[in-house]
């Protein structure tokens, strides 16, 4: 849309909706059908990288999560208020990795420093996205991470066993940060085992460093959970005090002279950002909290100055981290108290600091831009009679004309953004339009002094204003009911703010202000109001929209009709939000039955389990009884086979020695029978010896026969008597070769009786193996059968853990049941007091009745005496006539009233259904919120008050 000024008459900058032609609605519809491109989102990169890790906590996963967030961007600040369920998952799948890495021991140097860098990585991700997000109670992998934080910080500083000097680091600002905005975290850290033993931890680390990091986070964590205990009184004792406040403004001017371990061994988040500085800020006004203490810090010379130095830093051409920390100190500074408010405005009055300071609004990074006109918003935010002298002058207008063109230009920007969404949720995320709700909301703020309003009606486009309202009322209307509970169309709301305030320019020409009059009393500012009016998270954005009510209200000549045109958007905006508590209410319904069933089903498999854990016990004592009995029977079989085997022994041992001794004996025979043999073969050798001699005779005598046949006759008797002895002497050979066979035969006898007796030694001594073997066996047979207890043991003791286990689940539900039932009870009280108050009105109402009722009987009274008058004077007829016709006046305005009290009445009641529907809604938008924000309770405490 062109740019248009609001000082000169030109053509309708703005028609109502049924005065659109068809270019205007398909520009409008085209508008909405733009998407932006996933490729160039880096909101979209950072959510997918966040997703991925969520659903698979890898190392690669870890990196490129990592890789994203090494640059401060609006995405990764306000990823734990846009998305708190995706950043709660990411927490949890955080502490998962942190567990793993922590308890993995290290293989390798190289694996070891890879393990150390992850872990690096895991707390620096664990403490960007912990800051902001409503933790409520620690889940339980949180828990669990909590505690290995808890006993590396005690482990590190007592027995000074720390891998890594920035791990330590890490480690304490991890848990200081998740200490520090919720209760439940606090609640579970004190009631830690070794809470006393961290207590000493840290304050050894107090007593035994000069880093002013270690220094700092140590304080930090001790002040968030001992600050207002006895313990805490004893640790920051006025002395102390005084050396921790010395020491934060000693870190914020940079002159705290440690002696760190060399900086290129920290982590990137203490070496690139400015982390130091911010708790250090954090950690006094956690301080201040103590009443004593916030006295001491308004009488300190050191605060001034702080204020002085810090509000030269914000400048446009400053250092970054400079201006993060100097607009954080200042916001810290303005919430403590109205007497540091009033140090800062007068600081403002000299030179020309609030124009730099509206020019740092303008920086070229966003998120810097955001943080500078936050602060601006704080300062402007309370009372502006102390600024009234300092920027409604002619020369603040001119000077500040530049940053004021500045702001709409980047009202501009946010117009756009909202032209090319997608999706409302990458709209309420992009920096454009973040910045561009501050801006706006700036701009509503300088333009309660007269004359940059003048500046502001010559700078500001009516034609974008409208757009702005008319896109965001458009996407209020069509968003889903459910969305519509998270979704605040911010920048239109403010927006209508500033162009209410721009009314009042006298400046600003009759026919705009016609127009702009026209528009504000359109559907689609209705709408937008009416979403402000539902708002459940700003309280102050309800205060301004009830005020801005109040103000179009007044100044309305119809007051009921624009009432009744603002009034629909306000129950068009609460029909829908009735909708999505139905569909919440539905969703609850059966998640409650669910839990019911679940919870019925656990008691049931708690039942099953402690009868199986009792089954499991009988079973084991029976299995122990039986074990001792088959173990007393084997010992007894074992003894009764040891006197058997002692006795086959010893029966075994008398035959070997009678068999020894009979081969003994048998043998001494054997020597006697070989001697007497070996005698006989001597006697034998020499018969054959002889034998041949008697051949060598005889062949001689035949040769002598041959050679003396003729004395063969001669010699023939003595040849047969030789032959005769020859004969004899073969007889008595063979007679003793025959006694010599029988002697071999009873050798062999005997050898076989002997092979006998060795061969029932042999199957004796086998016996014997085989009764050790059996022995052996049984033996291990007992080996198994201890080795099955003890795994039954074990089974036991597993047992017994997970038993533990489920009781510590068990306790965790009952302290959150009770968490739930106190908040209920918060509730019920509410409720008591919105009872209280209906009574009030009951009361007034009957009050009212009361009063009618006595004008009713004046009204007869009147009629009596009416009566006697006409009977007395007939002769005033006419009289009594006007008179009649002044009582018929009366009865209809009395009649009139009726009808007005009946539709009060009828509005009362709607309106305590409302109240009643609207508390409803509240106190299950709080049930189901993660930790119960104490802002939302506030700002739903303040609905009902008001409502």
């Amino acid at each position: 849309m062109p740019r248009k000024s609001l000082g000169a008459p030109t053509a309708p900058w703005w028609r109502p909706p049924g005065a659109l032609d068809a270019s205007d609605s398909d520009a409008l519809a085209a508008s909405f059908s733009a998407t932006l491109r996933s490729g160039g989102s880096s909101q979209l990169r950072v959510l997918q990288a966040v997703a991925a890790l969520v659903a698979a906590p890898s190392a690669e996963a870890l990196a490129a999560l990592y890789a994203l967030t090494r640059r401060a961007t609006t995405q990764v600040v306000t990823l734990p208020s846009h998305h708190s369920a995706l950043c709660l998952r990411l927490l949890d799948a955080l502490a998962e990795r942190v567990l793993a890495l922590a308890g993995r021991p290290a293989a390798a140097p190289d694996a070891g420093s890879r393990r150390l860098v992850e872990l690096q990585h895991a707390l620096d991700l664990l403490y960007l996205f912990s800051r902001g997000a409503a933790i409520g109670y620690p889940s339980h992998a949180l828990g669990k991470a909590l505690q290995a934080l808890v006993a590396g910080i005690v482990s590190a500083s007592l027995s000074g066993a720390c891998e890594h000097e920035g791990v330590l680091k890490l480690q304490l600002l991890v848990l200081a940060e998740v200490l520090k905005a919720n209760a439940g975290v606090r609640i579970y850290v004190k009631e830690m085992n070794k809470i006393k033993e961290l207590y000493r931890a840290l304050t050894i680390l107090l007593n035994s460093t000069e880093d002013a990091e270690l220094l700092v986070f140590s304080m930090a964590i001790l002040a968030r959970l001992v600050l207002s205990d006895t313990l805490g009184a004893k640790l920051f004792s006025p002395k102390n005090v005084e050396q921790a406040i010395d020491l934060v403004f000693s870190v914020l001017d940079g002159s705290w002279a440690d002696t760190p371990s060399g900086s290129d061994r920290l982590p990137d988040l203490l070496r690139h950002t400015p982390v130091l500085q911010c708790v250090s800020v954090d950690l006094l006004c956690d301080l201040a909290e103590r009443s004593e203490i916030l006295a001491a810090l308004e009488r300190a010379p050191k605060m001034n100055a702080a204020v002085r130095s810090m509000l030269a830093q914000v400048q446009l051409n400053g250092s970054a981290q400079q201006l993060l920390v100097a607009t954080h100190y200042l916001v810290c500074v303005l919430s403590l108290g109205h007497q540091f408010r009033k140090t800062v405005v007068q600081q403002l009055a000299a030179g020309d600091v609030l124009p730099r300071m509206l020019q740092a609004a303008l920086h070229p990074s966003k998120l810097l831009g955001i943080a500078v006109t936050e602060l601006l918003l704080k300062i402007l935010s309370d009372d502006l009679r102390p600024l009234r002298a300092l920027l409604d002058t002619a020369a603040a207008s001119q000077q500040l004309s530049a940053s004021v063109a500045g702001l709409i230009r980047v009202l501009n920007d946010a117009a756009t953004a909202v032209e090319q969404s997608g999706s409302v949720d990458e709209l309420v995320a992009s920096e454009e339009y973040l910045l561009g709700v501050q801006a706006a909301q700036l701009l509503a703020r300088l333009c309660e002094f007269p004359a940059l309003r003048a500046v502001c009606v010559e700078s500001l486009s009516l034609n974008q204003s409208a757009s702005i309202i008319q896109l965001e009322a458009t996407h209020v209307n069509a968003v889903d009911p459910q969305q519509l509970m998270s979704y605040q169309p911010r920048l239109s709301i403010h927006v209508v703010m500033l162009l209410s305030r721009l009314l009042a320019a006298p400046t600003l020409d009759d026919k705009n202000k016609r127009t702009l009059h026209q528009f504000l009393q359109s559907a689609e500012v209705a709408t937008v109001l009416g979403a402000a009016f539902f708002n459940r998270q700003d309280k102050h954005l309800v205060v301004d929209t009830l005020l801005l009510f109040h103000q179009f209200l007044s100044e309305a000549s119809n007051k009921r009709f624009l009432a009744l045109s603002l009034a629909e958007g306000v129950v068009g905006v609460g029909h829908r939000l009735n909708e999505a508590t139905e569909a919440l209410q539905t969703t609850i319904a059966t998640l409650e039955s669910s839990v019911d069933a679940q919870q019925r089903s656990a008691e049931k498999l708690h039942a099953e389990l402690q009868q199986a854990v009792r089954l499991q016990d009988e079973a084991r004592a029976k299995h122990e009884q039986e074990l001792q009995a088959a173990k007393a029977q084997a010992m007894e079989q074992l003894r009764q086979k040891d006197d058997a085997i002692a006795k086959t022994s010893e029966q075994l041992e008398a035959q070997v020695r009678e068999l020894n001794a009979q081969c003994e004996s048998m043998a001494q025979l054997m020597n006697k029978k070989i001697s007497a043999l070996q005698h006989r073969e001597h006697l034998l050798q020499d018969t054959r010896a002889k034998r041949a001699a008697l051949e060598d005779e005889n062949n001689e005598l035949k040769r002598k026969v041959q050679v003396l046949e003729l004395r063969l006759e001669e010699v023939a008797q003595s040849h047969s008597v030789t032959a005769e002895e020859a004969r004899i002497r073969e007889r008595e050979m063979q007679t003793l070769q025959e006694e010599m066979t029988a002697l071999s035969g009873e050798y062999t006898a005997q050898r076989e009786e002997l092979e006998s007796a060795r061969e029932a030694v042999k199957s004796l001594e086998r016996d014997v193996h085989d009764g050790a073997q059996t022995q052996e066996n049984t033996f291990k047979e007992l080996v198994l059968v201890s080795k099955a207890h003890k795994a039954l043991a074990d089974e036991k003791d597993a047992l017994a853990k997970e038993m533990d286990a489920m009781r510590d689940e068990l306790s965790s539900l009952e302290s959150l049941n009770i968490t739930i039932q106190s908040r209920l009870q918060e509730k019920k009280e509410y409720a008591e007091q919105l009872e209280r108050k209906m009574k009030r009105l009951e009361d007034s109402t009957a009050i009212g009745q009361h009063a009618l009722e006595d004008e009713r009987e004046k009204r007869r009274a009147l009629a009596r005496d009416l009566e006697e008058l006409r009977k007395a004077h007939r002769k005033l007829e006419s009289d009594i006539a006007m008179a009649e016709l002044r009582a018929a006046e009366s009865r209809l305005e009395l009649e009139a009233k009726d009808e007005h009290i009946r539709k009060c009445e009828d509005e009362i009641r709607g309106l305590s259904v409302e109240v009643n529907k609207h508390a409803k809604l509240q106190a299950l938008i709080h049930q189901l919120s993660s930790g119960g924000d104490p802002a939302s309770l506030a700002a739903s405490a303040f609905l009902a008050r008001d409502s």
